[in-house]
């Protein structure tokens, strides 16, 4: 009797441990986390985006807030992305990954890939194609979830990185500055 229990014991803790192997490995695939959504210190920009983020269920966070271009979005714009990881003691470090390019508008497309189409129908955009007419945009609400579907590389390290957007004219003069904080959390762990 006692014999029979021991073995079915072990055998529950065997299949429970072959399901259960999920290894520390310090990069791989991830699942994106949007932590904070905000603008830079001024707010007299040509391109201003005023994104927040809300929790409508327990498992759903929407991306809310509008989009104003007081000049048309095009391809004379150049881009500039700046991601930081976090230090293991603490502060921001720099030029984890530089992006930077001459054509702001056809560059986002491509980097953004489905996430593109995501924000037109969610800030009922009248156009998907460069350049995007000037205007203020609204959205209701786009779930999180839909903005995970990028070109972004797959297999990154895991970890808090925050990424500043800038868009510059010919002239290097900044038309736009947006912060968005994530987390690259391992597929299998769920968000703080």
């Amino acid at each position: 009797m006692i014999s029979q229990v021991f073995v079915i014991i072990g055998y529950f803790c065997l299949t429970q441990s072959q399901t259960r192997f999920m290894p520390n490995l310090p990069l791989g695939e991830y699942h994106l986390n949007i932590e904070k959504v905000y603008r830079c210190e001024s707010s007299n920009y040509t391109f201003q985006f005023n994104f927040f983020l809300r929790k409508k269920t327990a498992n759903t966070t929407e991306l809310k807030g509008n989009v104003t271009f007081f000049k048309p979005f095009d391809d004379t714009i150049k881009l500039d992305v700046n991601v930081a990881s976090w230090g293991l003691t603490g502060g921001w470090k720099p030029n984890s990954i530089v992006y930077i390019s001459k054509n702001a508008c056809s560059s986002s497309k491509h980097v953004l890939g489905k996430i593109w189409f995501s924000l037109f129908k969610g800030f009922s955009m009248p156009t998907s194609v460069c350049p995007i007419p000037a205007g203020t945009y609204m959205t209701s609400g786009i779930d999180v979830k839909e903005l995970e579907d990028h070109n972004f590389p797959k297999v990154y390290f895991y970890g808090k990185y925050k990424a500043v957007f800038k868009m510059k004219n010919e002239e290097n003069k900044i038309l736009s500055c947006t912060v968005i904080e994530i987390n690259l959390t391992r597929p299998w762990e769920k968000p703080i």
